[in-house]
């Protein structure tokens, strides 16, 4: 390879394979129940995780990242880079701390906002769940992205979603077509339990998350009373 073409190799912008973008919030029932009963938004802490090149390029640019995200949703001004494995490789990103609305199903939501939790009660006191971006993560990570961006090919992002249950009594929650603490929901034989102050761990699938990051809607749990 000649000196030429050498160059023209470090030239070509930097391509970041087999990562992806994660949005991760934990979810307290009480506050799912607070947004039904008063029918306003309730804000929750999230974090978006956005892959990086490099560490130190990721150090460089995380005061730019989070200036940038802030015209797209709200920010507490936080960030910080870390190490993640993904898809058994470890993957570098930066962490901006960010909100979730929940709100009541067909409610309005201030802007800027990028995630959205609607509430819909059932017939039978149960609560439907569905999460929503409210622009495509496309173009989100092309507004954060410095004038000279990485070539990326993302693979499916990861949405993350830990529901605790903080209220007086245990649940059941459906899900539908996610991880529930590892493990498939198509696996379930029903409802999960949860006991009061229990978690559960709920990821997307790759089908889901496709789904909900090109601005879609989508239902992944019922929350009721435990049997």
């Amino acid at each position: 390879m000649n000196v030429k073409t050498l160059a023209a190799v470090f030239a070509l912008p930097v391509l970041l394979a087999a990562c992806a973008p994660e949005v991760e919030s934990t979810v307290y029932l009480a506050d799912v129940m607070k947004a039904v009963e008063s029918g306003e938004s309730v804000s929750v802490p999230a974090v978006l995780r956005v892959p990086q090149s490099g560490e130190d390029e990721c150090k460089e640019g995380l005061n730019g990242l989070i200036e940038k995200l802030s015209a797209l949703a709200p920010t507490t001004g936080k960030g910080q880079c870390i190490s993640k494995d993904q898809h058994g490789q470890g993957t570098q990103l930066a962490e901006i701390e960010t909100a979730l609305q929940i709100v009541p199903a067909g409610a309005d939501v201030a802007e800027p906002n990028l995630f959205v939790l609607e509430v819909a009660t059932t017939d039978d006191g149960r609560a439907d769940l569905t999460l929503k971006m409210l622009q495509p993560i496309e173009t989100v990570i092309k507004a954060l992205q410095a004038e000279n961006p990485a070539q990326v090919e993302f693979d499916p992002s990861f949405f993350l979603i830990n529901l605790n249950n903080d209220t007086d009594d245990a649940v059941e929650i459906a899900v539908n077509h996610v991880f529930a603490d590892g493990k498939s929901s198509l696996a379930s034989e029903g409802p999960i339990e949860l006991d009061r102050r229990g978690e559960l761990k709920i990821q997307f699938s790759d089908v889901a998350s496709s789904f909900v990051e090109q601005g879609n809607s989508y239902w992944f749990a019922t929350v009721g009373p435990a049997s």
